[in-house]
């Protein structure tokens, strides 16, 4: 009698979990039935059904809204939080994960700097979306939250920003997070443009060995030639070296440019002095 008491709760059990109807997306054509003015902005992004990306996809499903087209039963981006916004974006773009990027802990995360690109801005037909999306192409886009880092740019030496689109994000991942940014992945950044002072080399600087490149240069800007965190070459050298030999007399206007004689100051395959 149990064993034919178990069994027959099964069938029971099987038309109980699918007597309920699956409910299914509306699709993109009935959203701009009403939102008609959308479309055409929304074919100007990469977010169109040709990439596989309907309407839906982001603002999630939308039977309920096209029953009762109020602005509160479906996802709305006008006033986003970070984590709905990582949800949403990070579903697709996966390779972009929110733990990686110390920019996802702030306000409404990849919408700080991206543009939906169908907003009334958009549907004019006047106004083209920047590649990927961004809301400005040039580094004004990170100065608006970097606004100390602005300053620095501002200052008589600087990277020259008219040979990049964005200055910013020619050295620096927006999705990466700031342990990345050690010593070495500096470097490696630096040398991109200055590949004569990258190496490897067999005699290093420890100084540049240490920090990297940041030890001595400012690369944000500086007032100094050369982006030299320091007024002259002498003042920051010495501000390492403090045990020159006795003869570096400097009274001696001969011993005041450290960089006549150790001229390899970036590293050396010659001479340990870093001398050529």
């Amino acid at each position: 009698m149990k064993k034919t008491l178990r069994f027959a709760w099964i069938p029971v059990l099987l038309f109980v979990g699918f007597s309920t109807p699956l409910q299914a997306d509306v699709g993109s054509d009935t959203c701009l039935e009403c939102h008609e003015e959308v479309g055409a902005a929304i074919a100007r992004t990469p977010h169109t059904e040709a990439n596989r990306v309907s309407c839906e996809a982001c603002h999630g499903r939308g039977d309920v809204h096209a029953d009762d087209p109020a602005p509160d039963n479906i996802r709305s981006f006008r006033h986003p939080d970070s984590k709905t916004v990582m949800k949403v974006c990070g579903s697709c773009h996966k390779t972009i994960h929110p733990m990686k990027s110390s920019h996802f802990s702030t306000g409404s995360a990849c919408l700080n700097c991206h543009d939906l690109a169908h907003s009334e801005a958009f549907q004019s037909g006047e106004n083209r979306p920047e590649p990927k999306l961004v809301k400005t192409a040039s580094s004004e886009l990170c100065i608006r939250c970097h606004q100390p880092i602005g300053m620095k740019m501002k200052r008589p030496y600087t990277h020259p920003s008219d040979e990049f689109e964005n200055t910013c994000t020619a050295c620096h991942n927006p999705h990466e997070t700031r342990v990345e940014l050690d010593s070495r992945a500096i470097d490696q950044r630096c040398g991109t443009c200055h590949p004569e002072n990258k190496g490897p080399f067999m005699f290093t600087h420890l100084g540049a060995d240490h920090k990297g490149c940041v030890e001595c240069h400012d690369p944000h800007g500086s007032t100094n030639p050369n982006l030299l965190t320091r007024s002259t070459t002498r003042v920051l050298c010495l501000s390492c070296h403090t045990d020159t030999p006795a003869f570096h007399d400097q009274a001696d206007p001969r011993y005041r440019q450290c960089t006549a004689c150790h001229s390899a100051i970036h590293g050396s395959n010659m001479n340990k002095l870093f001398m050529e």
